[in-house]
């Protein structure tokens, strides 16, 4: 796919996972790509974890002091924001009105009345929006949502997920709702993302719940979330969060994705990259998975030479069902979501 040339990018935060988008241009090297500058979201925002990647390095690009002077000096047509959580939306609604598309860290905001103002703004103005699903470059994924789609296992009736991190180092903000945003929409939106994924239903319904069980030197932070999904064709979705892997595990994260079809079962381990088929056809095996992660940040690039001007519209379906969990889990009850909305 070819993007379009001479195509400015800039960095906005020094926290997150735009080290992904990086590593990914480094590799696929897309012709025109400019990276034009960087700036803190925040006072005293630390950036110098993003400043030294070799991509970015290699354009000697300016540190601005603040987002106004990045956009005012550079013009960038595409933003990066990776940042804290509360600064993601505030950077967003500003960038907007600067004109330029986004590549954001999710979640992409962290009250749902914000995530409509949002969507309303870049719809009027034409601007493409995609979130750091980093997930859905890897080749197992992209395995099973081919197997999916061919219909290897019929229609998908049930979805199991469950995602597990080491605690590590946390910043303190992780323990203020307000900078956080609370554990679903942080975590929980990758068990998501991995469902929208792999079957393109959409979550009608969650009743869920979180809690601080293992870490009360942190407990604001929630370190277990579990909920129960309702998806679009009546299909059902079990999800389970944790912050507890053991801190000797030999990576910092692990998940596992189910999907049980009316004619077979499909499951994936991403981190082992394996995804295993079971169904009449050809009973339980293993199926051939590449090593090659897919070009999620490359191809969003690419469709902004496109006359339409339609954003990821999963980043804020998405969005809105994490939110959607949190916020049930904070008020015991269950949760409706309005599909129609992001359509």
């Amino acid at each position: 796919m070819n993007v379009p040339s001479d195509l400015r990018v800039a960095l906005v935060g020094g926290f997150g996972h735009a080290v992904s988008v990086f590593e990914e241009w480094a590799e696929t090297r897309p012709q025109g790509l400019e990276f034009v500058g960087t700036a803190p979201a925040y006072a005293g925002e630390d950036l110098s974890g993003f400043t030294v990647h070799h991509w970015l390095a290699g354009f000697g690009a300016e540190v601005f002091p603040d987002v106004a002077a990045l956009l005012h000096e550079t013009k960038p047509q595409v933003l990066v924001i990776s940042t804290r959580p509360d600064q993601i939306p505030v950077v967003a609604k500003t960038a907007l009105q600067h004109g330029c598309h986004l590549i954001l860290e999710k979640p992409i905001a962290l009250d749902r009345g914000d995530l409509r103002k949002l969507h309303a703004q870049a719809r009027a103005a034409g601007l493409r929006v995609m979130a750091m699903f980093t997930m859905r470059s890897i080749p197992a994924l992209i395995t099973a949502r081919e197997t999916i789609a061919a219909g290897m296992i019929g229609e998908p009736v049930l979805i199991n997920s469950r995602k597990s991190y080491k605690w590590g180092l946390r910043p303190e903000w992780f323990n203020q709702r307000g900078l956080y945003g609370g554990t679903w929409p942080w975590v929980g939106i990758h068990n998501l993302d991995m469902a929208w994924f792999l079957t393109g239903k959409r979550v009608l319904s969650v009743t869920a719940s979180h809690c601080n069980l293992a870490h009360p030197m942190m407990p604001h932070c929630e370190d277990v979330a579990t909920g129960i999904f309702e998806m679009e064709g009546g299909a059902r979705m079990t999800v389970s969060v944790d912050l507890c892997r053991p801190e000797s595990a030999p990576s910092h994260g692990d998940e596992r994705i189910r999907v049980v079809g009316r004619s077979g079962v499909i499951e994936v381990d991403p981190q082992a990259n394996t995804c295993r088929l079971s169904d009449t056809a050809g009973g339980l095996r293993d199926l051939p998975v590449g090593q090659k992660p897919g070009r999620i940040f490359t191809d969003f690039l690419a469709t902004l030479g496109a006359n339409d001007s339609a954003s990821d519209l999963s980043a804020f379906h998405l969005t809105d069902a994490a939110l959607a969990a949190r916020d049930s889990a904070d008020s015991g009850q269950t949760v409706r979501l309005d599909v129609a909305e992001f359509c």
